[in-house]
């Protein structure tokens, strides 16, 4: 009997130690919509612990924008607004004149749609209006028109991979 309390001791100990919780970035947001909403739950890439590098050794600004971008509209902010169970906003479509090449994006477990020319595009599109990756630093700004809603979020590379810093959306 001493033996299985001993035993379900020990079981007990590593499952509590193995259930540690996940850090989530904490954004700022000026609706209460956006402040009480819950986070979708998708799969998350796992951030690199190092920047990814080109054959020179140098950062790789493609890879650094993927997963800068990721970061925005897996945003805890802006998913409110995106209300991707309404007709025609599934899945997600994306615009901006600084959108690499080839660039690969999910939303809620479904590959992004890249529109080369928004104004032109009859189904309501995510533009961002400003893509900045400088070193350990990046800002990105955007605009939503079917929700009246523009936003800027701040992010940097810590030692793990990249981080949202700081969000805000806001309606105009």
């Amino acid at each position: 009997m001493t033996r299985w309390f001993w035993i379900l001791g020990a079981l007990a100990l590593a499952c509590a130690s193995q259930q540690a919780p996940a850090e989530q970035p904490e954004a700022q947001t000026e609706t209460p919509e956006a402040a009480t909403a819950e986070a979708e739950s998708s799969a998350e890439p796992a951030p690199s612990k190092a920047p990814a590098s080109n054959s020179a050794g140098t950062p790789d600004r493609s890879a650094d924008l993927q997963t800068v971008l990721q970061l925005v509209i897996d945003d805890e902010a802006l998913t409110p607004y995106l209300h991707l169970e309404q007709p025609d906003r599934f899945p997600l479509r994306i615009a901006g004149r600084d959108l690499p090449a080839g660039i690969a994006l999910t939303k809620a477990t479904q590959p992004v749609i890249v529109i080369a020319d928004p104004s032109k595009e009859k189904k309501p599109v995510l533009v961002f209006t400003e893509i900045s990756v400088d070193g350990d630093e990046a800002s990105v700004r955007y605009r939503y028109d079917v929700e009246k809603v523009r936003g800027s979020s701040s992010l940097r590379r810590k030692a793990h991979g990249w981080e949202l810093s700081r969000s805000r959306v806001t309606e105009h």
